[in-house]
C-alpha cells in the first residue's frame, strides 16, 4: 500500500447477505511478464483492499486503465488475438489459462519498489474525480424542502389558489420533467415519448413531434 485515500466501500459478497466496509488505497504490485528477465511494478490508484488472507488474486477492470490511455487486446492468442496490454508503445503479454487472462503478481519489498521499472495503470487525478462525483451523487438531497407553496405557485406560474391543497413536490417533479426540455435551444432527438401519459407509439422516424395540450 502506498497511501490511504480516506475513502471506503460498503461491499456485499455475491449471493451473500454479509456486508463489510473496505478501505480504498493507492497500491503497487510486482508483476511477472512473459519474455522479461525482471518483473515490473504496476501502480493502481483507488483500489479496494480485501482483508482476507485466503484471497490470492486481485481483480482489475481494464476500462479504468483505458481512461488513462492504456490499450488492451483481451482476445487470447488461441482465438486469434494478441492478448496484451500496451503502455506507450510497450507491450505486456497477458497469460490465459482457458478461463481468465492474468498476470502473475506478488507483494513487492521496499527494495524491489526502488529497483524495478514502474508503470501507472490508472490515473490518480482521474480516479479521484470519479470518486468525488460518486460522493456528490450519493449525498444529493431534494431542494424543494422548506419552500412555501406560494413560492412554488410563483415559480411554476399558477396564479390562483386552486392548487392550494396540492403537494408542491408533485409540481417540482412536473417542472423538472418538462420545462427544461421545452426551453432548450438545441432540439434533441427523442427515442421514446416524453409524454408517457399520452401512450403515443414511437416509430423510427428522423423527426418526431408530440401532441401538446397547453
Amino acid at each position: 500500500m502506498l497511501s490511504n485515500t480516506n475513502h471506503s466501500s460498503l461491499m456485499s459478497g455475491y449471493q451473500s447477505g454479509h456486508e463489510q466496509v473496505l478501505f480504498v488505497f493507492n497500491a503497487v504490485t510486482k508483476a511477472y511478464i512473459e519474455g522479461r528477465d525482471e518483473p515490473v511494478l504496476f501502480v493502481m490508484h483507488y483500489v479496494t483492499l480485501v482483508v482476507n488472507e485466503n484471497e490470492k488474486e486481485s481483480l482489475h477492470v481494464p476500462f479504468q486503465s483505458m481512461r488513462h490511455g492504456i490499450k488492451f487486446d483481451l482476445t487470447p492468442t488461441i482465438h486469434g488475438g494478441k492478448c496484451n496490454m500496451t503502455i506507450e508503445q510497450e507491450d505486456f503479454p497477458i497469460k490465459f489459462d482457458g478461463e481468465k487472462i492474468f498476470f502473475n503478481i506478488e507483494k513487492p519489498t521496499q527494495e524491489e519498489v526502488n529497483r524495478y521499472d514502474c508503470y501507472e495503470l490508472t490515473s490518480e487525478a482521474e480516479m479521484s474525480k470519479i470518486w468525488e462525483q460518486r460522493v456528490r451523487r450519493k449525498n444529493k438531497k431534494p431542494t424543494h424542502e422548506g419552500i412555501p407553496l406560494a413560492e412554488w405557485r410563483r415559480r411554476i406560474g399558477f396564479g390562483s389558489d386552486r392548487h392550494s391543497g396540492e403537494d408542491p413536490q408533485k409540481y417540482h417533479a412536473v417542472l423538472h420533467m418538462f420545462v427544461h426540455c421545452e426551453n432548450m435551444t438545441n432540439v434533441r432527438q427523442h427515442y421514446q415519448s416524453r409524454f408517457r401519459g399520452l401512450k403515443l407509439p414511437r416509430l423510427k422516424e428522423g423527426v418526431a413531434t408530440d401532441t401538446l395540450f397547453p
